[in-house]
């Protein structure tokens, strides 16, 4: 929230080169501090292989894959509209900096909902908390058309956009801690780091592999700058149709989460374990990086193999 608008009034006085260059530089200056934490250097480490066998026997799990399936599923789910950006810089108009603070608004929104999640949804069931927010979601979304159709109400775009399309963000941030007390609590003990990390990076893959789906789905309507500009906007609302509803499509998977921390403990205390299910985990797992890793250097190397613009 500090660096985003600092960085914004850097970029807008002085160009891109400042800002490149001290993203470069300042993180060299932690180095010095890095050194100094203060950390347990003299506990037993596990090797690598039983650690290996540890993450293997826990994903095999009932209790692991089932509802890191469903966190799989659900942000694997949350397709964006990779044209939006271009409609509000092509269309409306919108300068640099009025894009950057819808950025700001989004981070301040983003925290706001893990403070929401904190103080008064607490004591909510996760599979609530999930399914209302995906509805309510479904709701700023579909806002987006009116944007597109010209219809705001009154209000100018930039503040329209600024309602419903940052509000999701908000949501994200009430999602937040959920998913994280979830994957702490299926931690086994003496792997917790590494465990966590294979947690985190399973939600971070499909949400990696989403993007990458959204860049894809480009191809399927004309949303190229130079049909928005020409003025057809036909393609811009179906493709805002499509995602919004594969976004609400995540909620026929909650059943596969846990209702709270207690039903997530009665879900461990079954000591079913399936070597498929952990295969498919892992397999699923590594394809998704695999598969965005891929995507984002052919959009680097080969712009346009899609059939984007």
């Amino acid at each position: 929230m500090v660096a985003a608008p600092f960085s914004t009034v850097l970029y807008s006085q002085c160009g891109p080169q400042v800002v490149v260059l001290l993203m470069a530089v300042l993180p060299l200056s932690i180095l010095p501090i890095v050194y100094n934490l203060w950390e347990p250097r003299s506990i037993e480490v596990k090797s690598v292989r039983m650690q290996s066998e540890e993450i293997w026997k826990t994903v095999c799990s009932r209790a692991v894959w089932q509802p890191m399936g469903f966190v799989y599923l659900y942000n694997l789910l949350q397709v964006g509209n990779a044209a939006w950006r271009q409609f509000l810089r092509s269309v409306l108009g919108f300068t640099a900096n009025q894009l950057n603070t819808l950025l700001i608004v989004a981070y301040v929104l983003l925290y706001l909902g893990i403070l929401a999640y904190k103080y008064y949804f607490i004591t909510w069931s996760w599979r609530t908390i999930y399914i209302s927010t995906t509805l309510l979601n479904s709701f700023f979304s579909a806002l987006q058309l009116l944007l597109i159709q010209g219809i705001t109400f009154g209000l100018s775009p930039f503040l329209f956009a600024l309602g419903d399309d940052v509000f999701s963000d908000f949501i994200g941030g009430i999602q937040f801690l959920p998913t994280t007390i979830m994957m702490v609590h299926l931690c086994p003990s003496g792997s917790e780091g590494a465990s966590y990390a294979m947690f985190t990076t399973v939600h971070n893959a499909a949400g990696t592999l989403s993007d990458a789906i959204s860049t894809l789905m480009l191809g399927i309507w004309d949303v190229s700058k130079e049909a928005l500009v020409s003025g057809d906007l036909s393609g811009m609302m179906k493709l805002t149709i499509l995602t919004t509803c594969i976004q609400t499509c995540g909620v026929l998977f909650t059943g596969l989460l846990p209702r709270s921390k207690d039903d997530l403990t009665a879900l461990s205390s079954d000591y079913s374990a399936s070597k498929v299910g952990g295969f498919i985990f892992l397999s699923v797992t590594f394809l998704s990086i695999a598969y965005a890793v891929v995507v984002g250097i052919l959009n680097i190397l080969v712009p346009g193999w899609a059939g984007e613009s």
